[in-house]
């Protein structure tokens, strides 16, 4: 059980990395960073990063066989077909990344523990992998590590060099990388955020988030509203 375990970190130039049962995760916190002239945030994140380490690698539930990883494959290949916000796309999202949850749920088709920490713990190296791959670019700063991605500032006559590093990554794992650009990140911890993209959109995340589902806690969203006014637009 989780209580056994206690989370596993690591302190590499400055940055401290978390290792738990679920994945990894670390961040800079209470600060506000910004692309400029000199300076560019990039953030790389996995395609279906649990789900395409299961394709990639052949990993299966012990009992369900090899076939599991053909229909698995099916699915996410049938998830491509849909815009990312659309009714089906959520629909095989879910499908695709309920199977991680539910191979750890003793009542589940999908349970077996193995499954699940090899799909966690190679999940939680490979970002390594990607993150010792950045720490060697001359001025990258790392600010957020988290379960499927992360987010560096690095100057933009060394941005050449983060491709390069994704590229080498993206072919040793047989893994996609999605790449985002920011102008500025206000950043509480790991899981709140604000991320505001090149093209003026806004990522919200935990406490900062106030566009929400029906099953999310809807109490007190002037705050979050309040601080992004203030935060991105400058407002009183």
């Amino acid at each position: 059980s989780s209580d056994l375990f206690t989370d596993l970190v690591a302190q590499i130039n400055g940055f401290e990395f978390v290792f738990g049962l679920g994945g990894i995760h670390g961040s800079i916190e209470n600060e506000i960073v910004e692309s400029d002239d000199g300076h560019i945030i990039v953030d790389l994140d996995v395609s279906s990063y649990y789900p395409n380490l299961a394709i990639a690698n052949g990993f299966y539930p012990a009992h369900l066989g090899q076939t599991f990883c053909d229909i698995y494959k099916n699915l996410y290949e049938e998830r491509k077909k849909y815009p990312k916000k659309s009714a089906e796309s959520a629909m095989l999202k879910l499908a695709l990344n309920g199977v991680y949850g539910d191979s750890n749920n003793q009542f589940s088709v999908f349970y077996d523990p193995l499954y699940t920490m090899t799909i966690t713990l190679n999940g939680q190296l490979l970002l390594c992998v990607l993150a010792e791959g950045m720490m060697t670019i001359p001025g990258l700063r790392i600010l957020q590590v988290n379960t499927d991605g992360m987010t560096v500032r690095v100057s933009r006559d060394m941005k050449v060099l983060v491709d390069l590093a994704r590229l080498g990554w993206e072919d040793r794992t047989g893994l996609q990388l999605e790449e985002a650009i920011y102008k500025s990140m206000m950043v509480r911890d790991v899981n709140n955020y604000i991320g505001v993209y090149e093209n003026g959109g806004v990522k919200r995340k935990g406490a900062y988030e106030y566009d929400i589902d029906w099953h999310q806690n809807g109490s007190a969203l002037v705050v979050p509203k309040v601080a992004e006014q203030h935060l991105v637009y400058g407002k009183p």
